[in-house]
């Protein structure tokens, strides 16, 4: 990793200290202002999502809790009140629009999704003793697949996106499920398809669900909206890590690792982000809805 990170540097330098790299560019106006007071939100936000899950009580994480989701909403309601600073398009989460439920469909499995990232190793260590080899393994299976499925569908015509986007959704929902019974089981060959399941719903759906945000946001948007994705993804890992850790302790990780934590934790771990993934699913529906419709549902 030394000599890769190294090589990558170098070719770094190298690029930037080409003719174009270095040329004069002309100004084209003032940098738009950084956007403080939404990341410092954002940033308490998850902090306090995250302490919850740290020494459970009833009171205490429940305020924190309670307190990280209202600084969540704060976060996005400042975002949408500074336009020249914006993450976000307009109408974030509106299921009226192609826009708004893609976005939804984005941060819901992103969230749903952290659990076995997290956890699965550990767990399947401590219950089976499974070699911590294999279970990276099974990670880096599922990146493959959501690259190998990316490919395979890349050249899929338009009238396919949505019954892709749709199995996708179902596929990703159906790893998640699958999780909560293949690693209390401690079967390989299971948890391996859904952690295929799982990166292939990506691989296959999100290029088509991305298009299809950028395409359905206002052209003034849309540069907003291609960047919005991959925001909103890396804020659903925040999030669905600090969750993961909230419930895995609840189920008995803070009372130390051991066979029996292990036990009442590797269930729970997975269904409780089943419904968020029954979410993604019905937002896969509503972003894939005919173009027809949507306009016939916002105007």
């Amino acid at each position: 990793f030394t000599l890769g990170g190294a090589a990558m540097a170098l070719a770094s330098f190298i690029v930037l200290d080409t003719p174009e790299a270095t040329r004069p560019k002309a100004s084209a106006g003032g940098a738009p202002p950084f956007p403080f007071a939404a990341l410092a939100c954002l940033a308490v936000a998850v902090v306090l999502i995250a302490s919850a899950g740290v020494d459970i009580a009833l009171l205490r994480s429940s305020l924190l809790m309670a307190f990280g989701l209202i600084g969540l909403l704060l976060f996005f309601t400042i975002d949408a009140l500074k336009p020249l600073s914006r993450l976000f398009p307009a109408r974030l989460f509106s299921w009226r629009t192609p826009v708004g439920a893609g976005m939804t469909m984005v941060a819901a499995f992103s969230v749903a999704t952290c659990s076995f990232g997290v956890y699965g190793p550990l767990l399947l260590t401590s219950l089976h003793d499974i070699p911590l080899l294999t279970t990276g393994y099974i990670i880096a299976a599922e990146s493959i697949a959501w690259s190998i499925l990316s490919i395979l569908v890349a050249n899929a015509p338009p009238r396919r996106e949505r019954l892709i986007i749709i199995g996708g959704a179902v596929m990703i929902a159906a790893g998640i499920a699958g999780f909560a019974y293949t690693i209390p089981l401690g079967s390989i060959p299971l948890i391996l398809i859904c952690a295929l399941l799982q990166g292939g719903g990506f691989g296959i759906a999100w290029p088509f669900l991305t298009r299809v945000i950028v395409a359905s946001a206002p052209k003034s948007e849309q540069t907003i909206a291609s960047a919005a994705v991959p925001t909103m993804q890396r804020i659903g890992y925040a999030v669905g890590a600090a969750l993961a850790g909230i419930v895995a302790n609840a189920s008995g990780f803070s009372q130390g690792l051991n066979h029996d934590a292990a036990a009442n934790v590797a269930s729970w771990l997975f269904l409780a982000f089943v419904p968020l993934g029954i979410v993604g699913c019905l937002a896969a529906l509503r972003v894939s809805k005919p173009l027809g419709q949507q306009l016939e549902a916002t105007g």
